[in-house]
Order: C-alpha cells, then structure tokens, then sequence
C-alpha cells in the first residue's frame, strides 16, 4: 500500500522524496542499534537492507577523513553509511550523493547550509561536509550525528510510554522546530518517520532536504504551486500549492498532526493515506477531525482543546508558533491554564457553512422566520409581565443554577466524601468551558467562576483558582456591586487561597483589606464573613510563625459569645478546635491538644461520620499529640487506622493516602522499626516524583523521614545523600523542616564516626533553627540534646552539659517523661555529670530515668 502511495505521489511531484527515501534508509539502519564493535555495527547494519543487495555492494574503504564500517541505507540519490571518525573518534551517519541531477544536488547542499545553522538537542546533528570521488564520480557528502534509537513509531511500540511521557514528548518536538522557526528554516515535512527518539526517550528531528528559509527570495527550490511534504501531516495551505507561503504555522499543524496521532493511535484524517492530492485537499476542507477526546478519553479537557487548536484548518486560528504549542502541553502537564480556548460558535458555524452551503441557505430562512416569531412573542411577553416578578423568576432560576453546579462539584470532590475516582479535574475542565460562550448573565458567569474557583483550590491548583477569581471579581462587582455579599465573598475565597498555598503574608494582607470592607456594615451576613476571616487569619499567623498570636486569637474566636449564633456553628466550632490543636502540638501544648481533638473527633464522628476526610484529618491530628507525648503505641493504631482507610477509599497512590503513611513511617522510626517505614517512604516519593510533584512540600518531609529510617537501618551514606536532598529543597530559605534534614545528617555522620562533621552541620541547624521554627519548638530540644552528643565524643562536657541541662528540661516538659527522645537526653546528661564528677546529680537522674523503665 505505501509504494501505491508513493508512486501515485510521485507523478504530481512532490518534492523530497528521493531525500525521504534516504531518510527512511538511515531510519531502517539506525533501528534498535546499541553500542559494540565494528564487526557487530558492520553485521547490524548488514540486516537493514536486503541481504543480496548488500552482498553486492561495493563499499569504498573511506570518504573523505571517515572510515566506512557499513552500509546504512540506499536510495535514488545515494547511499549513507556508517563511519568512524579518527579525531575525535566516533561514529558518524555518512550521507553521500552521487550521479544525481544539478537540481538534486543543489537540493542536497541546501539541506547542509540549513542543518549547519541547528545545534539543538531535539535536530540530528551535523558534524561535517565535503565531497570526494567516490567509484569515479564526484559525490558531496555530509556527517551526520548517529541516533542509536528507532523513529517514533517504533519508539511507541518498544516503550509504550503513558499519555504524559507521550505529551512531554511532543513538546520536546515542538520546541525543537521553534529553534529551527527561530532561524527562519520551516521543516515542511514533519512526521513520525522524520524523528528518531534516542536511548534517552530525546526526540530528534532529520530530514531538512525540503525545508526553506521564511520570507527568503529565490532560495526555494521548489516552484509556485508544487507541493512539497507527505500527505497526512500536510497542512491544508501546502496541499493547495502555496508552499511557499507556508510559514511556522504549516509545522504547528504538522505537529498537531503528530501528536494527534501519538495520543489516539490514528491519523486526523486518515483517508489521507490513500488519497490523491486533489481528494486530500478536499478532505481537508470539507471535514473537521473528530475531536480528541472523542477518541482518547484521557485527552479530555485542555489537552483536546490544545491539539485541535494546532490542527485547526485555517492558519490564523492555529498557535502562532511552535513555542507558544510547546508552553499549553506543558501548562497540560503543570495543571496550569492553558492559552488555548475551544473554537467559538462563529469559527464553527463558518466551517459548517462552508462544507453545507445549501443547507445552510435553507436553514437561513427558517432560523430568520423563527426569529421573527420568537421576538415578537418575546415582546408581548415582556409587557405583560411586571418588572418585579421578572427579577424575582430570575433570581430564582439563578439560584436553582448555581444550586445545581454547586451539588455537581461538592459531589466530585474526595475531601467532601465524593466519589472515590475523582474525577474532579474533567468536571471542572468541562464547567469552565462555559464561562467562555458569554450566554449568561455577569451575576452568573461570576458565581459559576467563584464556584469552580473554590474547587480548583481546593485540588491545590492555586495559580487557575486566582485567575478565576480575578473573572469572578470582575463580574459579581459589576452584577451586584462592590460592597455586596458576593463580590465580598470572592475577597475571602481569594485570602483562603492564599492559606490553602502556603502564602501567609498574602492571607494576612487579603484578611486586612476584607475586615476594614466589611466594618463598614452591621449586616449580619457582614459580621458572620468578619468571623471566618478572622479564623483564616488565626492560621495564617500560625504558619508564619507568630504562634502566640494565633494561639491567643483562636482562643478569642472559641469563646465569642457570636459563635453559637452563627451559621454552621457547629462545623465553625470543630474547624477553631482543630486548628488550636495543630498550633498547640507545633508549640508543646500537647496534653491540651490532645483534649481539644478528642472534643473535635466525637462531634464530626456524630456530625458527618467517623470514616469522614475531616474526621480522619483529625484522628491524624491526635495521633501526633499522643506520639509527642510519647505514647507511641496508643498513636500508631490511630496512624494505621486512618492509612488503611485513606488506602481503601483513594486507593495506593493518593495524596491522602501517602500523606498518612509518611506519619505512620515517622512513628515505626520513634519505636525503632525502620523496616516498616521505609517501603512506605519509598513509594510516597515515588509517586510524588511521577506527579511531577518532586520538590514538592510533602516530598521535602517523607526525604527528612526517610534520612532517619536509613540513619537507623545503618545505611549511612544513604542517609546523608538522602537528608542533603532535602536540605537542597529550601532554595534559599530554610524551614523547620530543612533544618530537621541538617539534624538527620548530623545524626547519620556521627554514628558512621564522622564526628567533627556532624558537629559542624549540628552548629549550622542551631544556628538555623531559631528563626526557621523557633526555640519552643520540640525538634529544637532534640536538636540540642543530638549536638551535645558530638560535644561528648569529643571532649567538650561543658559543652554537653550546657545544652543538655536546657535540653532535658524541654522535652521532659513538651514531650513527658516516658519519650524515648526525653529518655535518650537524661542518659546522656546523667553521663555528662559522672564525667564531671557531679555523682550526686547524676544519681538522682538515673533514678528518675530507670534503664529498666525504657
């Protein structure tokens, strides 16, 4: 079937494809090749051609300064070769051209000067150029890099990689014919059968033999109204001759074309295959391809939206350059807004006209006499109806609208009890495309905005929830006023963002701006804002460091006499319980906590069940209080249970589920059982790194863990490159959790007998840790109580006994006495004193800490 096509290709001249039959030469040679010896390169490159067609061959012992190894492929215009290279040494793809008209030649020394001006990762490379005689003729010659892979295709069939790998692999080609565009060379045959994808999945494009230079005058070796390219991945422009129009957007659909069909599996138009020129133009014209998601559901939403945009017929509707195709796969990939949008209901009514233009006349005269009646209908209507009642319909149909979107969403999202497949992300893609047909009103674009803004938050897609609330602003203030319920509620939504991101100043200044709005009314839906803002305000405190002031105004908020009058009192009540909690384990008020969370799980086991996400984040909760008391036992059942039940609903591989089981790995460490802990680590990070989530928050605390699990197994340079990883993460500004990964280091050093080390990297965490988490906090008693250590060994017990002594009396006071952390201190200081000679101080420390108590 291909040589069909071929010939029939052939006799309307389509330039290249005497150049495409080398490529495809050099492709079939190059196939699954690996590094060896000459012998086996020679052998290898014997069974890509025809066993009697290559025993026949005569190859000439060297070209220029290459010596020639084997035959790589033959074609019409030449032969390429595999060579080596003296200096420096290596192997080379030797394209030499020979008994070849002066228009091919020309073409051949065009695609030199063109590969000459590309140095790009993602184009093969050319090493070299020359000519030689060659069987006594005159025969031009290039080297070219050898790409040790198959072409795409047969990359898909070997690897199989998954829809990700697959569109990271489109945008690695996309932006390698941006370089090319960059220097004015449009390839104007990209295909599967022109990229080679290399031992490392790199892509690499070849085959410049038909590009052009944009906008150059006479360089084009091809003629006005000739068409150059192969038909499937044409653009429509150079299927109707205007090649040398073609521009950057000619690849872009080339490109669209491609990774249509690495998503799918199929072709945009696959009768294209085997069509004539005059049937392909006409196909292309007259036929839209299915969408993408039509065909691969995992493409649903912007992914779709961003191939088709690439593939659109018409040049101006298409990505105005590969780059700016390259940045929407990657925002796909990022989970970041993508530039594209859906071709608009006029795009597509003109493409429908176009192919029906009958039909379209007919319907014309029905739609203009419907139209006639309906607005005369519509007119009387109108009269008859008085203006309130019409506001009033409409009030209500909005309310029933955004009522419905709302269930829609809540009923989607896990961390509400939703469905456990999740599939939030398709229903919020599809929700928004709404948002850009203009048809309704800007009181519900704006609540539909706000809406979806809440839900992208809450998946942490902080950067599209801004840019939907910054839409949503625009509209409810305009539908409802600056000063309404409404517009105010996006100021909210905006500063719990901001808190759900990580961005506290950002929360503080957003509750600043809303509280000073919102004293200006008495109204009680006023009063109630000014109360959940300030509860978001108490945490924004809390994670920028100011524990005491969040500590002080949670306290304020549980006894306003208000709070039992507000709406949803109750869930206000356990939400201002929980985070006091959080604050108080983060500062040592751990038996307090475990109080207030014990009062917080029996109301939401009774209000919205015990296997609830809420509820689960607070059984979590007291799990760390119990542990920090030291009551290891009694936190790990919590830990298992909520691990098993996070597993069993969100399934391995969950956020939820992983987060978990990172605590439960942190309590197997406090009891010694690292053997437990580290398959749970391994698999967190794993899946963080699969996520694209790898210098991720949640990655820098499961590395931090795991350091110690090595630490413990006695794997300790593991430890150390493990912690170093983590401290690599703070870019810049440590945190409480970067100076736990200098103390795990440390830890690791000193037991592997690296002691003036560890003391170094000791001194830098104390130096570190009053800013980054702060004295009252326990893991700087373990700090100092694990720096001492390394004062012990070497002397210093002055030293020891000044950080010990402090050390002690802190954990004894935030973590009990029955901690092993605690314990551990009060050995260390008893032996600190007996080196002393202070015999009756360390007595009395033993005393209090039997050995046979641990």
């Amino acid at each position: 079937m291909m040589a069909k096509v071929r010939r029939r290709a052939a006799s309307i001249e389509i330039s290249g494809s005497r150049t495409s039959d080398i490529a495809e030469l050099y492709r079939r040679g190059q196939h699954g090749r690996s590094q060896g010896d000459c012998d086996e390169m020679h052998d290898e490159a014997t069974h890509a051609l025809d066993e009697a067609a290559q025993a026949a061959a005569s190859l000439p012992g060297s070209i220029g300064p290459y010596r020639i190894l084997g035959l790589l492929g033959e074609g019409g215009m030449g032969r390429v070769y595999l060579a080596r290279e003296a200096n420096p040494p290596r192997d080379v793809a030797l394209k030499v051209v020979r008994g070849v008209s002066s228009a091919t030649l020309e073409r051949f020394r065009r695609e030199v000067a063109l590969l000459g001006q590309l140095e790009h990762p993602g184009i093969v490379r050319l090493y070299a150029a020359g000519e030689d005689t060659v069987g006594g003729l005159p025969s031009p010659w290039f080297a070219l890099e050898v790409v040790r892979g198959p072409d795409l295709r047969g990359y898909l069939e070997r690897a199989q990689p998954d829809l990700r790998a697959r569109v990271a692999l489109l945008s690695k080609l996309a932006r390698a014919a941006h370089f090319a565009h960059q220097r004015g060379i449009v390839h104007r045959d990209l295909k599967p059968s022109n990229v080679l994808v290399d031992e490392h999945g790199q892509p690499k494009i070849l085959d410049f033999g038909i590009a052009r230079l944009h906008g150059e005058a006479g360089g084009d070796m091809t003629q006005a109204g000739q068409v150059v390219g192969t038909l499937p991945y044409m653009s429509p422009e150079q299927l109707s001759g205007q090649g040398r129009e073609a521009d950057a957007r000619s690849d872009v659909y080339a490109l669209g074309a491609i990774g249509y069909e690495l998503i799918s599996g199929r072709l945009p138009h696959p009768r294209l295959s085997t069509s004539t020129l005059f049937e392909a133009l006409d196909i292309v014209r007259r036929e839209d391809p299915p969408t993408l998601e039509r065909l691969a559901p995992g493409a649903r939403g912007d992914l779709s939206t961003v191939v088709m945009k690439a593939l659109a017929a018409e040049p101006v509707q298409r990505y105005a350059s590969a780059a700016d195709f390259a940045d929407d796969l990657d925002a796909v990939l990022g989970h970041r807004p993508i530039r594209a949008r859906a071709p608009t209901l006029a795009y597509r009514a003109a493409r429908f006209v176009r192919r029906h233009r009958a039909l379209s006349i007919a319907a014309g005269i029905v739609f203009a006499a419907l139209l006639s009646a309906t607005v005369v209908s519509t007119l009387a209507a109108q009269r008859a109806r008085a203006a309130l009642a019409e506001a009033q319909a409409r009030a209500s149909e909005l309310a029933a609208v955004n009522g419905f979107v709302e269930t829609m969403l809540t009923e989607a999202d896990p961390d509400a009890g939703g469905s456990a497949e999740m599939p939030m992300r398709e229903v919020l893609e599809r929700a928004e495309l709404t948002l850009a047909d203009g048809k309704g009103s800007t009181r519900t674009q704006g609540q539909v905005a706000l809406l979806l803004a809440r839900a992208w938050s809450g998946l942490g897609e902080s950067a599209r929830a801004q840019g939907l609330l910054d839409r949503s602003q625009h509209w409810l203030d305009a539908g409802f006023g600056t000063d309404s319920p409404e517009a105010m509620e996006v100021l909210y939504t905006r500063m719990e963002d901001f808190a759900r991101a990580s961005e506290p100043d950002k929360a503080l200044a957003g509750a600043t701006v809303l509280e000073k709005r919102l004293s200006a009314s008495d109204a009680g839906w006023a009063k109630a804002l000014t109360f959940k803002s300030r509860v978001l305000r108490a945490q924004a405190l809390e994670e920028s460091g100011d524990v005491d002031a969040a500590i002080k105004l949670d306290r304020e908020l549980l006894a306003d006499p208000a709070l039992p009058a507000l709406q949803q009192a109750d869930e206000l009540t356990d939400t201002l319980r929980h985070n006091l909690a959080y604050t108080l384990n983060n500062s040592g008020g751990f038996t307090e906590a475990e109080a207030l969370l014990r009062q917080t799980l029996a109301s939401e086991s009774k209000r919205i069940g015990p296997d609830h996400p809420q509820t689960l984040y607070t059984k979590k909760a007291l799990g760390q209080s119990l542990h920090r008391q030291g009551r290891l036992d009694e936190a790990v059942v919590l830990y298992a249970e909520v691990y098993e039940k996070r597993r069993k609903r969100y399934g391995d591989d969950h956020p939820l589920t992983l987060g978990s089981g990172g605590q439960l790995a942190s309590a197997y460490n406090t009891l010694n059982r690292p053997a437990e802990a580290e398959p749970l680590l391994r698999r967190s990070l794993a899946a963080h790194k699969a996520r694209g989530e790898d210098d991720s928050l949640e990655a820098l605390v499961d590395r931090v863990i795991l350091a110690t699990t090595l630490e413990k197994l006695g794997r300790y340079d593991e430890a150390i490159a493990t912690a170093d990883a983590a401290i690599a993460q703070e870019h810049g500004k440590p945190s409480r959790d970067t100076v736990a990964a200098r103390n795990a280091k440390a830890t690791a050093m000193f037991k592997a007998g690296r002691v003036r080390d560890a003391k170094a990297v000791w001194d830098e965490a104390l130096a570190l840790a009053p800013t980054a988490m702060g004295t009252e906090h326990p893991n700087y008693a373990a700090i100092l109580a694990g720096s001492a250590n390394a004062d012990l060994a070497l002397g210093d017990l002055q030293g020891a006994r000044r950080k010990l002594e402090p050390a002690l009396a802190a954990l004894k006071g935030k973590q009990g006495p029955k901690h092993p952390r605690t314990r551990e201190a009060a050995q260390r200081l008893a032996e600190t004193y007996e080196r002393l000679g202070m015999r009756d101080q360390a007595a009395a420390l033993r005393s209090e800490f039997p050995a046979e108590a641990k």
